[in-house]
């Protein structure tokens, strides 16, 4: 590959506005010390820095809608990193499982840019279906995200996937293959926008996939270095988790300390259950807020002129459990470093009016899924029986209350018309 003109330090990600051509500085073609030089040309209205909250989510009904229903600064002030996987339910005329996800995508968020991942392989899956229409869709969905993740010409397909939308920023996928890694690499920075590196604990923080990245120049490339510890047990120790941190952040972080980086730590720490933490009423601490005031302050990372960032995975489990069965009626309230739930056997709408009567309720939060509570407990209970439009109503709620905590100042004071 061609190696890529300099760039501007300028990147199109969390701005939150409509992209028109681009233009900036360029200059001539580099190489350096003989390594190639992966930095290509940028330009955008405003740098990273703009956006103050990072939340992970993989697109399904309801993290669309929560995303969508986000007022439109929130959603300016907030760069979500999005795990794309096969979209359930077919449409006539709609495109295949990941057309329909990207579809919801567009939907949600507009023409702002977003860091987009790629959701594990679907197993195969006995599943009986009704017709045979769906179950041929469900082969479709898994084929279709199997080929995003054959490694085969340095991803050739997921590269090519990504590179059709202007506001895909990528998330690189890693690889044992080193010669397939750094050919991805390479196609991915050809996009010109940029590139996100994302680092799980169960993964080791990825440490052998980018020792193999060594030798590449990241001179002036935007890189966005995501670091995510995925779940939080409830008796972790939030020190030694941090130390642990710590020093996958300053070990990758060298790696790449010629690009232009934004790094951003995340985990979650909601509960996969919730008879052991209050069987009708709970405050739980948000465990990954903790930790993040942790690590921002660490004098190591302070000393390595890191500016850290905030994400999580939106008020959502980040590990692998079994699927969960209807239980008690539940409703959440996220605030900037709480969680409460009133579950009541009696239903949503005692749940609801029990959360709108509790001292940590917040007047002045007029989000949607606030005003869907709200909605609830005066007795509105249209479309509110299921307990997957509560896991809508909390993660709204949740990104929220964190863009908000995380620095912005901003107005959203919106009308809300269903």
């Amino acid at each position: 590959m061609a190696p890529h003109s300099a760039i501007d330090g300028r990147w199109r990600a969390g701005c939150g506005q409509t992209r028109g051509s681009s233009a900036g500085l360029s200059r001539s073609d580099e190489y350096s010390l003989g390594r190639p030089n992966l930095n290509p040309h940028y330009s955008g209205e405003c740098d990273l820095s703009t956006a103050r909250y990072f939340p992970s989510l993989t697109i399904r009904a309801s993290e669309a809608e929560a995303l969508r229903k986000l007022a439109e600064p929130i959603k300016d002030a907030i760069f979500p990193i999005v795990r794309m996987q096969a979209w359930p339910h077919p449409k006539n005329g709609a495109g295949g499982p990941l057309a329909r996800s990207s579809e919801h995508i567009s939907e949600a968020f507009g023409e702002r840019s977003l860091g987009v991942d790629l959701a594990p392989p679907i197993p195969p899956s006995d599943k009986i279906y009704k017709t045979q229409s769906r179950a041929d869709w469900a082969a479709l969905g898994r084929s279709e995200v199997a080929a995003l993740h054959n490694p085969a010409d340095g991803f050739k397909a997921w590269c090519d996937f990504v590179g059709h939308d202007h506001r895909r920023i990528p998330v690189v996928q890693w690889s044992d293959d080193p010669v397939a890694l750094r050919t991805q690499v390479e196609r991915l920075s050809g996009l010109n926008r940029g590139v996100i590196f994302r680092f799980r604990r169960s993964r080791g923080w990825n440490a052998e996939n980018v020792a193999a990245l060594s030798g590449l120049n990241f001179s002036q490339m935007p890189i966005l270095l995501v670091y995510d510890y995925e779940q939080i047990g409830p008796r972790d120790d939030l020190t030694s988790i941090g130390i642990a941190i710590q020093g996958a952040l300053l070990s990758s972080s060298a790696q790449f300390a010629r690009g232009i980086c934004t790094h951003v730590f995340k985990a979650s720490s909601f509960p996969s259950e919730f008879t052991s933490t209050g069987e009708d009423y709970a405050c739980l601490t948000i465990r990954e807020r903790q930790l993040y005031d942790m690590l921002r302050a660490s004098p190591p990372i302070v000393a390595a002129g890191i500016d850290l960032r905030y994400g999580d995975h939106a008020a959502i489990f980040a590990s692998d459990r079994e699927p969960a069965f209807r239980g008690v009626p539940r409703v959440d309230y996220p605030m900037p470093g709480e969680w409460i739930y009133h579950r009541r056997r009696e239903g949503f709408y005692d749940a609801a009016m029990r959360v709108r009567g509790d001292a940590r309720w917040d007047e002045a939060n007029l989000c949607w899924g606030a005003h869907r509570i709200r909605e609830a407990a005066a007795g509105n209970m249209a479309g509110l029986n299921a307990a997957g439009r509560w896991t809508t109503i909390r993660m709204n709620i949740h990104m929220h209350v964190q863009a908000q905590s995380a620095g912005a100042a901003l107005t959203t004071d919106e009308p809300w018309i269903d």
